[in-house]
């Protein structure tokens, strides 16, 4: 084998808590995630140098997947031609560009150029989520995202909406620093207590729009949350809602759709 093709799903945070810094300056985090339906298709192949495409664009090294593909290089010596087609909205808070990086990790596992516990190591190298992309399902998070607990079979669905692209990540993190948040804590949201997200109120400040989205879900469906660093918002629902209602309702934002639960990150194609 010398190619695979994979969808690598979107991930949803049900919840978002940062506990501390560690001892590398990052914030240490708990968080409830899971996979849904949304994903990008990758296809990853052995080349004779890093190649990196994203519908139909050359990526540069900036890219997630770029810099995965040269984890994978340094760490086997194979150079991978990497082909993205996008289905994640990004900056969304969904982590399409973590999707991406797992999805080289995982195809270089899959392509007998490294084994998983060394692509687990070089995960944290690229991202927090990007381990857990990998492996996805209804997980809980902690440290900066590489300690995986699963929590067993999440079957359910969201209603999922985006008005605009969000901050990024670095300047929602930097706002958090300036006025910390602090939640009820994972532990009372596993007993039953509402999601939260300590990261909504600086990323707010900075994409408005997830406040009114927030409210609007929030009339339509009940409690609502951010997910990840924003802009996407998500309330849970009663299976066989009217996706042809939120799509009205929500006409006027880039992304809205009922999505299901999903049980692996990665699936190949």
């Amino acid at each position: 084998m010398d190619e695979i093709k994979v969808r690598v799903h979107a991930k949803v945070n049900l919840t978002l808590e940062i506990t501390g810094v560690n001892g590398r300056g990052y914030h240490d985090l708990d968080m409830l995630c899971c996979s849904v339906e949304p994903f990008d298709e990758v296809r990853v192949r052995v080349f004779d140098d890093i190649n990196v495409t994203m519908d139909g664009a050359r990526a540069g090294k900036e890219n997630t997947a770029f810099r995965a593909a040269l984890c994978v290089l340094e760490a086997s010596g194979v150079s991978l031609d990497v082909d993205i087609k996008k289905g994640i909205p990004t900056g969304a808070g969904l982590g399409g560009s973590s999707a991406d990086a797992s999805a080289v990790f995982y195809a270089a596992t899959r392509l007998g150029l490294i084994d998983v516990a060394v692509a687990e190591k070089l995960c944290v190298k690229v991202g927090s989520d990007v381990a857990y992309m990998m492996r996805g399902g209804y997980c809980r998070l902690r440290g900066e995202g590489e300690k995986i607990t699963p929590l067993g079979d999440a079957d359910f669905t969201l209603a999922l909406v985006q008005k605009e692209i969000g901050a990024s990540t670095a300047d929602v993190y930097r706002g958090y620093d300036e006025h910390p948040v602090k939640g009820l804590g994972v532990d009372a949201v596993l007993r039953g207590e509402k999601f939260y997200n300590v990261l909504e109120r600086s990323a707010t400040r900075l994409c408005s729009s997830i406040n009114e989205v927030k409210r609007r879900l929030s009339q339509l469906y009940g409690n609502a949350c951010m997910t990840g660093s924003g802009s996407a918002v998500f309330s849970v629902v009663n299976d066989g809602e009217n996706e042809k209602l939120l799509k009205e309702k929500f006409a006027d934002c880039a992304f809205a759709r009922l999505v299901k639960t999903v049980p692996a990150g990665i699936e190949e194609i």
